[in-house]
C-alpha cells in the first residue's frame, strides 16, 4: 500500500478576495456546534482576548442556541452557515484562524486551508491536527479543552506581528507541499511506477 495525503487546492485559497474589513482584529472559527469541535473552548476563552477582538463563528449545529445563550458577547458575530466563496473571502481576512477541536479529528483539512489563505492558526494539540500541523512552526498548538491556553495563545498571535508572519509563512509552505498539484504529481508518478 502506499499512502497518500489530502490535498488543498492552494490557488483557490490565496487568490481568495477578503471580506470587507473595519480594522478590528478578528478571529475565525469555522465548524459544526457540538461539544467535539471545542468552540464553547473558544468563547470561554475570550476574557483573555482584548475588548476590540471580534470573532467570526461561521457554522451551526445543534448547540448553536446554548452556546450564544451561556456566552453573550457582543464581540461574537454568529453568521450561521456560508458558501464557499464566503468561507474562503472570512478565512483570507480573518488575522487568526482558531480550531479548537476536542477529540475525533482524522486530518484537519481546515487547517490546511487557512494556511492555504494566509492565515496564521491556532489549534488544539490533538492526533488529527498533528498530522497537519507543528507547533511553533506552522501553527501554535494548545492542549485541548484550556480555555486560558487557547485564549493566551490567541492573543499572542493578535499582538505579534513577527510570530503571525512566522507562522503565515510556515503555513504556506506546509499548504504548498500537502497541495492538489502536489498530490497529482504523486499519483502521476505512482501510475508511472505500476505501469
Amino acid at each position: 500500500y502506499t499512502l497518500l495525503f489530502n490535498g488543498v487546492e492552494t490557488d483557490l485559497w490565496a487568490k481568495a478576495d477578503p471580506w470587507p474589513r473595519d480594522g478590528r482584529p478578528t478571529v475565525l472559527f469555522v465548524g459544526r456546534h457540538e461539544p467535539r469541535k471545542g468552540l464553547d473552548v473558544l468563547l470561554a476563552g475570550l476574557d483573555r482576548l482584548p475588548a476590540d477582538v471580534r470573532v467570526w463563528v461561521v457554522g451551526d449545529g445543534p448547540d448553536t442556541d446554548e452556546l450564544r445563550a451561556r456566552h453573550p458577547d457582543d464581540r461574537v458575530e454568529w453568521l450561521g452557515r456560508v458558501d464557499d466563496v464566503e468561507k474562503r473571502r472570512r478565512m483570507v481576512a480573518a488575522d487568526v484562524f482558531c480550531a479548537p477541536a476536542l477529540r475525533g479529528e482524522s486530518f484537519g483539512i481546515v487547517l490546511l486551508e487557512a494556511m492555504a489563505a494566509g492565515t496564521p492558526v491556532v489549534a488544539s494539540d490533538i492526533d488529527g491536527y498533528r498530522n497537519v500541523a507543528t507547533d511553533g512552526v506552522d501553527a501554535c498548538l494548545v492542549p485541548p479543552d484550556d480555555p486560558g491556553a487557547l485564549g493566551a495563545a490567541l492573543a499572542r498571535v493578535l499582538s505579534d506581528p513577527s510570530l503571525a508572519a512566522g507562522l503565515v509563512a510556515g503555513g504556506q509552505a506546509r499548504a504548498e507541499t500537502l497541495s492538489m498539484q502536489h498530490l497529482a504529481e504523486r499519483y502521476v508518478a505512482l501510475y508511472d511506477h505500476i505501469r
